[in-house]
């Protein structure tokens, strides 16, 4: 199997969680839906090769740095006889992700390709946070094996975590474990469609011992859980 690693450091980034319209609060990662969609409009393709990358790709993600977290709040104003409505907007300053992706050897690398020479400019969430490398060597493909682990710097599944688990911090800027409601998917009815979700715990500036071994991918030896 191939895989493709993708370093990036946006300015900014947000990444909506969908439960409250006054609140435009953000998950700390790019979800799964965010992250292949990110790759589906570098490569051009439609709704329908969205909805096929969504099929075949597997993907995870290790936060390297969660940033600094910022807000903005503005006023929408109808008529001189409406309540004002205050919407507070969480971002994501200079956050860095190494998001990792697998499946088909041609899917792959048509994938690379188009992040060094994109059709549509690659953004973060939501069309204010461009994408922006981390480094230099910022896109590889790099083989990819099948293992099991228990140390795990990537996204872990809440309900390996909630069987036991040890988080041990290793830099000062950290996240200490959260349970999030990622969207992996989507469930399509006619033209409109619907997310599937799946509990995820995301942390950063150390790594996660589970009580029990997991099924992870093996990144040019990095194990990450995937999605």
């Amino acid at each position: 199997m191939l895989g493709l690693v993708v370093d990036v450091r946006p300015l900014q980034a947000h990444f909506r969680i969908p439960y409250n319209s006054l609140l435009l609060d953000s998950y700390p990662f790019p979800p799964r839906t965010t992250a292949i969609g990110m790759l589906a409009g570098a490569m051009g393709l439609p709704e329908e090769g969205f909805r096929r990358l969504l099929g075949e790709l597997r993907y995870g993600v290790i936060i390297e740095d969660p940033g600094s977290r910022a807000e903005e709040t503005a006023v929408i104003f109808k008529s001189q006889s409406s309540p004002l409505y205050p919407i507070t907007k969480v971002l994501l300053h200079r956050p860095r992700y190494r998001l990792f992706f697998a499946g088909d050897e041609e899917t792959i690398e048509r994938a690379h390709d188009a992040l060094l020479d994109p059709v549509f400019v690659p953004y973060l969430g939501d069309s204010e946070s461009l994408f922006y490398p981390a480094g230099g060597e910022y896109v590889r493909l790099v083989e990819v094996k099948e293992g099991k682990e228990s140390i795990l710097r990537s996204l872990v599944p809440a309900d390996e975590y909630e069987r036991g688990a040890r988080f041990t911090v290793l830099k000062r800027n950290n996240l200490f474990p959260r349970d999030y409601r990622m969207p992996v998917g989507f469930t399509y009815r006619g033209k409109t469609r619907r997310a599937v979700y799946r509990n995820v715990v995301a942390f950063a500036g150390g790594f996660v011992e589970l009580a029990n071994p997991v099924d992870v991918l093996l990144f040019d030896g990095e194990p990450v859980f995937t999605f």
